[in-house]
């Protein structure tokens, strides 16, 4: 393993310190304050605007919405965006591969993601692991969210939001090691620039190195965030960041373990057993840069967007296939393969938004308009024919050394194409006495042209969806609400002939209450869903001779209803808990996605006990319902499962803290996806400790 701990920790201390200095020396200028402070009120203002763009609280909001904020992240020590996702109510995280992970909510896979609230289009699956140290929350809407994010289905969206400077000086180092060689330093630091506080700076940075419990796995991530906004004049606001992470895993699964044997019986291999060879890699590099600018004109703001995003995935990866026979194991065929994905991408997006007198009432109103381009490459290398790595294998487990590295042969380039998306939308909240009507509407157009495995990916494809949303203020604290949507999706996937799968449309319907307890602090609520959406790209299994998974349109429709409290239920209890229960039927009514629990219930709990200062506990309970695919006599399932994980901190010697971990505390062996026939086996009992100092 490559190990720069040592190197990275002294690097993220002297940015910790260099910016400490950074605030002496920009104080000692003596800039004079502005006439208006309008920075410092957006920073210690802002909120979240990922259902509708227009400022409503989780409360005001006509939709199921959760929010996990960075004190739950680090209590938890939840590193990356899949541990994150797990403690959401009504969110289900598929890794189908050490390196790859689907998500999906209400029965559908969740194609739509935003940064800071601006709607990410055509982000399918995740590759590799997303930091968390640069976020300040992450969020999960759930239903249909065409307005802000323009394309998708009626799962969900999730919203990260970045960090920014706060008003203040603030800081944070931590160093935290623990099982299979866990290793991780972080630094976040915020600095104003100026007496006044009308320019601010933060800047964060990561690093990871770890092993793993599965057999030759090792992963490395380093994350650099910077982020500067101030004031010109008295009511414009900019804001420019960069993001660069970099992550390698070594000793990859492509695919996974087989789950049936000759006499079509499950198998039951060790926690640890892994396909790879140890040679596999699989890096993920992503820059981000994004500039914003923010006008008060009169009583209406403006605010515009530029996002710059270049994505690169090199990877050396060995997949397996066949069926193990039942007495000797052997059966199992390698697959090698090396490719170099792609994608750079531009996004531009630009809102007004205001209030205007009518009915008697004062409304809000939003307009917006979201242009974006990306351009996507992907590169194929073979093996020659008569490499081992096309022959026979021994039987499992192995020790990732049986199987040389290929001789790559030259790259063959297998797609490039451009996908263009604009799109124009508009939302309005009617304030009608006890009465809120939200109403909105979003067009959308897009275009592919290129070409993919050899067929064309040219198409164009526009839409309109509408989105409707009621609450009513029964009383004092309690929220009726129902809301409406439907939502477009151009699909890039291919069939089995290489055809587009062509769009597929969709609606959600969600009626709920919403109760505001413990004086506004936590928020409880019920909601009741039905989604449908026709033509859904649904992946096939793996097609050696296409060299890839082929998809079919098919309808779904879900029905279910979900529970869930978030907040602070006393000055010293914090929670974060749901429960969800559906039902997933295609055209004929018959099950489909049976790798989707049907029921799952998360409850997270932090507590500070009054008779010891400093001493804080955790407790975070994940459970799942059983889950299959396929049909007697060939059927793979996993049986309902909990997973629990605890933690115990204790601040002392002022500013310091130390945590310790435990995860998987009743060391659950479980399956991590039935997504497709091939899985591996979830993380077993393990531990860390942490060490952090905030200033």
């Amino acid at each position: 393993m490559n190990n720069d701990w040592g190197r990275f920790h002294r690097c993220a201390l002297a940015v910790a310190v260099g910016l400490a200095s950074a605030t002496q020396v920009y104080a000692e200028s003596g800039e004079p304050a502005l006439e208006e402070m309008y920075i410092t009120g957006m920073r210690a203002e802002r909120s979240s605007k990922g259902a509708t763009g227009l400022d409503m609280s989780l409360f005001e909001t006509p939709q199921s919405v959760s929010s996990v904020d960075a004190a739950f992240i680090d209590s938890f020590s939840l590193d990356d965006a899949n541990q994150v996702l797990r403690a959401i109510t009504g969110v289900n995280v598929d890794e189908v591969e050490t390196d790859r992970t689907y998500y999906n909510a209400r029965g559908f896979e969740i194609k739509s993601m935003q940064v800071d609230g601006t709607g990410l289009p055509f982000t399918w699956n995740v590759v590799g692991d997303i930091d968390t140290a640069v976020y300040e929350k992450i969020e999960a809407i759930r239903g249909a969210n065409g307005l802000l994010t323009g394309t998708g289905n009626p799962s969900g969206t999730i919203n990260y939001v970045r960090k920014r400077p706060t008003n203040d000086f603030q800081g944070n180092v931590s160093v935290a090691a623990g099982s299979s060689s866990y290793k991780r330093a972080t630094a976040d630091v915020s600095v104003p620039l100026t007496d006044s506080g009308s320019w601010a700076a933060r800047g964060v940075v990561a690093h990871l190195d770890t092993g793993s419990y599965l057999d030759n796995y090792e992963r490395q991530r380093t994350v650099v965030y910077g982020v500067v906004d101030g004031q010109v004049g008295s009511t414009t606001a900019i804001t420019a960041g960069y993001t660069w992470q970099k992550a390698r895993s070594e000793g990859v699964l492509w695919g996974a373990l087989p789950m049936l044997d000759s006499n079509n019986q499950q198998t039951d291999y060790p926690t640890s057993t892994s396909t790879t060879m140890d040679w596999t890699n699989w890096e993920t590099d992503n820059s981000n840069l994004f500039v914003e600018l923010a006008q008060e004109l009169g009583d209406w703001h403006w605010k515009t967007s530029v996002n710059y995003n270049n994505y690169e995935e090199p990877s050396e990866l060995f997949y397996t296939y066949g069926t193990p026979d039942a007495e000797t194991g052997l059966g199992l065929v390698g697959y090698p393969g090396k490719y170099f994905s792609s994608n750079e991408q531009w996004m531009v997006d630009s809102t007004l938004a205001g209030d205007f007198d009518a009915f008697g009432s004062n409304h809000d109103l939003l307009f917006g308009v979201n242009v974006s381009t990306a351009a996507n490459g992907y590169l194929s290398y073979a093996a020659p024919a008569d490499s081992p790595a096309w022959g026979a294998l021994p039987p499992l487990p192995w020790r990732g050394n049986e199987i040389a590295r290929p001789a790559w042969e030259e790259g063959v380039e297998e797609s490039d194409f451009t996908t263009d998306v604009q799109r124009l939308y508009a939302v309005a909240n009617w304030h009608l006495g006890d009465f809120d009507v939200i109403t909105g509407i979003n067009h959308v157009k897009a275009e592919s042209e290129g070409v993919s495995f050899g067929d064309p990916m040219d198409w164009s494809e526009q839409d309109t969806s509408p989105y409707l949303g009621v609450t009513w203020k029964m009383a004092a604290g309690v929220n009726l609400y129902a809301s409406y949507s439907d939502i477009f999706e151009p699909q890039e996937e291919l069939d089995a002939q290489s055809n587009n799968v062509g769009p597929a449309e969709g609606n959600s319907v969600e009626l709920g209450a919403k109760f505001e307890l413990a004086s506004g602090r936590l928020i409880a609520s019920v909601a009741v869903f039905k989604e449908q959406q026709d033509n859904y790209a649904e992946e096939q299994a793996f097609d050696a001779d296409l060299g890839r998974s082929p998809y079919k349109g098919i309808d779904v429709s879900s029905e279910g209803f979900e529970l869930e409290a978030q907040g602070q239920l006393t000055d010293s209890i914090h929670v974060l808990a749901g429960y969800t229960q559906m039902s997933l039927e295609d055209e004929n009514d018959a099950k489909v996605r049976t790798y989707i629990p049907r029921r799952t219930l998360n409850l997270g709990v932090t507590y500070q006990p009054g008779w010891l200062s400093g001493l804080q506990v955790g407790s975070l309970l994940t459970w799942q319902s059983d889950i299959y695919i396929g049909s007697e006599p060939a059927k793979i399932s996993q049986d309902s499962y909990a997973i629990w994980s605890a933690y115990a901190s204790y601040g002392f010697a002022e500013n310091w803290e130390l945590s310790v971990n435990l995860d998987n505390i009743t060391d659950e062996k479980y399956l991590t996806s039935l997504y497709w026939d091939q899985s591996y086996y979830g993380e077993d009992r393990s531990a860390q400790a942490k060490i952090s100092y905030r200033f």
